[in-house]
């Protein structure tokens, strides 16, 4: 949330709140955020190209047989616009908004103003998420923002949207509050995923929500998770729910464990994803120090918390020691030494302010399994909502 005089305001801000304002407020209180980071979290939330474009094309059919039964009702004449929306493809009409925003360069994208000829394609899309997504089709690198003034001229002690979705939140606990659930084997990969979401990606930690162990003091493990995963969705939680197991032995046995159950689609299992580094890792067993493929056998979170996490005061890596044989996956169970100094490296790491990018560059196996997670529903449609204005 930005709170800036309109002189510091940014040049989109400044340049189209000006139009609303006779005298400019002393200052400009508003969201922005590049079409990017905006278009991620679409995606993160269903609204691929293909659900968008199926949206569109609903809306296109409707409003070919409104104005059909306008016509037959009424004795009317077909006008210009019916033959243009009956013939129109998804790629033309996002053309055509193009070409007349550049041919009218004062053209407002925002709020009621609307500079298109057929804007029924667009309001009839009703998600105004659907509504976006298509746009940031047409202005790819265009910024994308909102203006919040309205909540700070009333309110006496103003909240800004994020404090208003955590209190709507904490008032309507008992409903799904459409956030993503993310359950892990234990308390250590919830804390460290939280703590890496935040430092890495910011932007998009609003949308998920983590099982506290520590509160409600619940166990951890692979078959308790098996065994939550299976109760939530007995239970018809409406919340997209993504069950994270751990890249080993005992993860992979309760993830096949599984397999035979019908979950409902806003379920998705997951491993923590394969990675190069645990591809060729030390492990410690009866032969010795060796290098292996762990991937499935013995990565933990630990394994994504980097190599300089990792690595010994001496800069040796620490083993992997096998453990239990697991019979009905074939494989040994491995175990990463010394847990908790790898996790501390990690956090520590974490609390050096470190750029976003330069983050996600410094950890790349942690970077993966984030976009892992992020990719989870991307083939899912959100749910319907309703449009936030036509």
């Amino acid at each position: 949330m930005y709170h800036r005089p309109p002189k510091a305001a940014h040049a989109v801000v400044r340049r189209t709140c000006g139009l609303y304002y006779d005298e400019a407020p002393e200052f400009y209180h508003y969201l922005l955020a590049p079409a990017a980071t905006v278009r991620k979290r679409l995606l993160i939330n269903g609204y691929t190209d293909e659900f968008c474009a199926r949206a569109w094309e609903a809306a296109r059919s409707d409003e070919v047989n409104f104005k059909e039964k306008y016509a037959a009702e009424s004795g009317g004449v077909r006008d210009a616009d019916y033959q243009l929306i009956k013939h129109v493809t998804l790629s033309e009409w996002l053309q055509l908004i193009r070409d007349e925003v550049a041919a009218s360069p004062g053209s407002i994208i925002a709020g009621k103003v609307n500079p298109w000829r057929i804007p029924r394609l667009l309001s009839g899309a009703g998600d105004v998420f659907v509504k976006l997504a298509l746009l940031l089709q047409v202005f790819p690198k265009s910024p994308v923002w909102m203006e919040c003034g309205y909540l700070y001229d009333h309110e006496e002690e103003p909240r800004s949207p994020q404090q208003i979705a955590r209190d709507e939140d904490k008032q309507l606990a008992d409903f799904p509050s459409g956030k993503i659930i993310v359950l892990t084997e234990g308390k250590a990969d919830t804390r460290l995923i939280t703590a890496a979401l935040q430092s890495f990606y910011p932007e998009y930690a609003e949308a998920y929500q983590f099982l506290d162990f520590d509160e409600f003091r619940i166990e951890g493990g692979a078959s308790l998770l098996a065994r939550m995963i299976k109760i939530l969705s007995g239970a018809r939680v409406q919340n997209r729910m993504i069950a994270l197991f751990d890249n080993d032995a005992a993860g992979l046995e309760a993830y096949r464990s599984l397999h035979s159950v019908r979950f409902p689609r806003h379920v998705r299992l997951m491993l923590l994803p394969d990675t190069k580094l645990a591809a060729s890792y030390p492990t410690l067993g009866p032969a010795g120090l060796t290098q292996m493929n762990i991937n499935g056998a013995g990565a933990s979170i630990e394994l994504y918390l980097g190599r300089s996490s990792l690595a010994t005061s001496s800069g040796d890596m620490r083993p992997v020691r096998w453990a239990q044989w697991m019979e009905n996956v074939g494989r040994y169970q491995g175990q990463i030494q010394d847990k908790d100094a790898i996790s501390r490296a990690f956090t520590n790491s974490l609390k050096q302010g470190v750029p976003p990018k330069d983050m996600r560059r410094q950890f790349p196996e942690m970077d993966h399994l984030l976009q892992t997670i992020f990719a989870a529903f991307e083939n899912l449609p959100p749910s319907p909502i309703e449009a936030l204005y036509d």
